[in-house]
């Protein structure tokens, strides 16, 4: 969702296909190029019309747009190199027809006289589906030298009268196409010279280099087509490596926990503060639950009296841990004052945007402090570099991964980017819990399945502190199912007092500060969040096509 909002995304309103596009070029003797094109738009839904850009090469100059449908002319509106053909209309096919000139599109040299145009570059946003360009001489003839460069490459064919015609079927958006045809230079008699240069050599050695280069790059693709395997299937072992080390240390340490492990239902005591359980078990994400948990751990320990389920006042700061200072201070002296904090004071803080980002430093503070505390008591195997140096080790498939794309081995380069993000992916969760780290887990994700069966009765005899804690660490992880039994259960809490000291008060007040301190903690953190703002625009293509022409299709 961040990506969608820092990087916009922009669509176009109409969708459609150009099913087909005809594009004829008649050389003039004068040099000057009439240039008729057709094309045939499926839309689907409202249109307004379809766009051509015509970006002109320098030297030369795009003149005389005009457009019609079945012999009617149409209205055609330019924006600089943007020509818009209107033509309103729902769910239909349409065939536009498009006229131009070319001024001085010729260039003239000693011995041939070329057509070097691109129709359309990579500033092009629509697919063509089925693109024919066909380039007519001014007189039938049978000199003629011709080459297409990129997507027009190998797709041109010569007829006896010299028409040339690029039959270059599907074109993807992005891509570029330029078309190049020479004729003898005397048929352009009324033309102005470009040069004493002769180009037919040029031309030639043009399309000997092309065909050096295909050859070189299949002999290429076909030497990374034969190690593909090799590189993939040794990566993959390498992978499988790495899976089975991890299976069984995993296993190592579940035998360990089989043997120490005691088969008893109560409420874990492991030597962690509720905050850092719950910063342990929900893999290191502290949220607004887990800072209402917090605070009413404080009120818990004693630390903190609520004087009602909005008002709560600090009787004792000799903490036991510095996340619990923290707190403290954040919210009994910065947020709240003289030691008192009422959930109301969240909202009147943050309406003062000046206090967005001391409220978002505190909160940062915080969750760093209760991280200190679970990184202190040594849950996980000290082994960073190990994984930073498996992470590291996938960049041994980049150099392929490029190469295989380049050379259109795309199943194989796939395979490669798999590989490598499984690798990535690894070292990413490979964090090995200790023997106490997955004891401590194991007991509170045992914890979590008992107290779904827990009944009322055994419940009402667990101390007061215990029901507590099981409420605080439900509350903190979000655990819907926790949650909803400790509230059944402080409903059936009042019928066994009479066989218990315990009361149900305490804990149906907690359940009333829960619900509301989460709230509004909730807004607080929403207010305080920075705003990211987008924007987006764009200009005129400039032209990627030679000597800076090009183009491209379009509609509204």
């Amino acid at each position: 969702m961040l990506a969608f909002m820092i990087f916009p995304i922009i669509s176009l309103a109409v969708e459609y296909d150009i099913e087909k596009t005809d594009i004829h070029a008649y050389l003039q003797s004068d040099g000057n190029i009439q240039v008729e094109e057709t094309h045939t738009y499926a839309f689907d839904g409202d249109f307004n019309g379809i766009t051509r850009t015509l970006i002109a090469k320098k030297g030369t100059e795009i003149q005389d747009m005009k457009a019609t449908e079945n012999g009617k002319a149409l209205n055609v509106e330019q924006e600089d190199n943007l020509y818009k053909v209107h033509r309103k209309g729902t769910d239909e096919t349409v065939t536009i027809d498009l006229t131009y000139t070319i001024i001085n599109g010729v260039e003239v040299y000693a011995d041939m006289a070329q057509f070097y145009w691109p129709f359309f570059d990579q500033s092009n946003e629509s697919d063509y589906n089925n693109l024919n360009i066909y380039i007519h001489p001014p007189k039938p003839t049978r000199d003629v030298e011709f080459i297409g460069y990129d997507s027009a490459w190998d797709t041109g064919k010569v007829d006896k009268d010299g028409v040339v015609h690029f039959a270059m079927g599907h074109v993807s958006s992005g891509e570029k196409g330029d078309v190049r045809v020479a004729y003898d230079s005397s048929l352009f008699t009324g033309a102005s010279s470009a040069g004493d240069k002769s180009i037919r050599q040029e031309i030639l050695s043009d399309i000997e280099k092309k065909e050096a280069e295909i050859a070189a790059f299949n002999k290429r693709k076909e030497l990374f087509h034969r190690i593909a395997p090799f590189v993939i299937v040794g990566f993959a072992l390498y992978l499988l490596s790495l899976m089975m080390r991890r299976s069984q240390y995993k296993r190592q340490i579940k035998s360990e926990l089989e043997r120490q492990f005691v088969d008893s239902f109560f409420v874990p005591k492991t030597g962690l503060s509720m905050p850092a359980t719950i910063q342990y078990m929900n893999n290191g994400v502290l949220d607004t639950h887990a800072l209402t948990a917090a605070l009413l751990d404080l009120v818990r320990k004693g630390y903190v009296k609520e004087n009602d389920q909005e008002t709560f006042v600090v009787v004792n700061r000799k903490t036991d841990h510095e996340h619990e200072q923290i707190l403290l201070t954040w919210l009994f002296d910065i947020i709240g004052k003289n030691g008192t904090f009422r959930l109301t004071d969240l909202e009147t803080y943050t309406k003062n945007k000046n206090n967005h980002e001391s409220y978002q430093k505190y909160f940062a503070n915080w969750k760093k402090s209760v991280k200190r505390e679970v990184d202190a008591k040594e849950l996980y195997e000290k082994r960073d570099n190990t994984r930073m140096t498996v992470g590291l080790s996938s960049l041994i498939l980049l150099p392929f991964i490029i190469l295989f794309g380049i050379h259109e081995l795309y199943g194989w380069m796939l395979a490669a980017i798999v590989l490598a993000g499984y690798v990535i992916v690894f070292a990413i969760i490979d964090k090995r819990k200790t023997v106490e780290g997955a004891n401590i887990k194991a007991q509170w994700e045992r914890f979590e399945v008992k107290f779904a069966d827990l009944v009322p009765t055994e419940w009402n005899e667990w101390l007061d502190d215990d029901q507590k804690r099981a409420f605080i660490y439900g509350l903190g992880r979000n655990n819907h199912t926790i949650q909803k039994k400790s509230k059944t259960l402080m409903e059936h809490v009042p019928q066994y007092n009479q066989l218990n000291h315990n009361s149900g008060t305490n804990m149906l007040l907690f359940l009333m500060i829960a619900s509301s301190a989460h709230t509004h903690f909730d807004k607080a953190e929403a207010a305080t969040m920075p705003n990211i703002s987008t924007g987006s625009g764009g200009t005129p293509g400039a032209g990627g096509g030679v000597g800076g022409g090009g183009g491209g299709s379009g509609a509204f």
